[in-house]
């Protein structure tokens, strides 16, 4: 007889995708994530498979809720430079509303294992690309109404924009106040406009 499975998946995948941004991969145990998310080891590896396996799957769901979510409104028509200040916005909010144990998952990983882990580093360099793309469709949709500099290089703006994203999450983990990431913000995008 087969057993039913008596947890969400997505629920657990959720609960550890916030620990691994807490804690980072090394200092999360297979026993912080039982404890997170309530489902036995048996469950967790049957479902997911090892930690590293899980962890991969917390990666592209993060990457999914960050980039999905948040960008969406750049593929739009139309589409404008205060799209892209709102998204800023919503991350200041986020990592402003964070406590001590939080963190962004890929900036953990970024620090913690991409310079010897090639496959992550792909998987974190397919994901900043993405942002980057993203970031500079909705910039030719700015330059197109007039709302950015009639020369700006949208590729080179959205890889700037997409650093200037990760720059405010490490700040805002170290402690730099929401004033201050919200002048940084403002500054970063004064710069796009003439």
């Amino acid at each position: 007889m087969v057993r039913t499975r008596t947890f969400d998946p997505s629920s657990a995948l959720s609960k550890a995708v916030e620990l691994f941004s807490s804690k980072g991969y090394s200092e999360t145990s297979m026993e912080d994530i039982v404890r997170a998310t309530g489902v036995s080891r048996y469950g967790l590896y049957g479902t997911f498979g090892n930690k590293r396996e899980l962890f991969e799957q917390a990666l592209d769901k993060y990457a999914d809720r960050m980039g999905k979510q948040a960008f969406l409104s750049l593929l739009e028509p139309g589409a404008s430079l205060d799209d892209i200040r709102k998204i800023f916005a919503e991350r200041v909010v986020d990592m402003c509303a964070m406590d001590e144990s939080k963190g962004c998952l890929f900036v953990h990983t970024a620090m913690e294992l991409a310079p010897q882990d090639e496959e992550l580093r792909d998987v974190l360099l397919k994901f900043m690309q993405r942002m980057s793309k993203l970031f500079a469709v909705g910039l030719e949709s700015a330059k197109e109404k007039g709302e950015v500099k009639a020369d700006l290089d949208a590729h080179a703006a959205g890889e700037m924009l997409t650093g200037a994203m990760f720059g405010l999450a490490v700040l805002g983990r170290t402690g730099f106040s929401r004033a201050t990431l919200e002048g940084i913000v403002d500054t970063t995008l004064a710069s796009l406009t003439d």
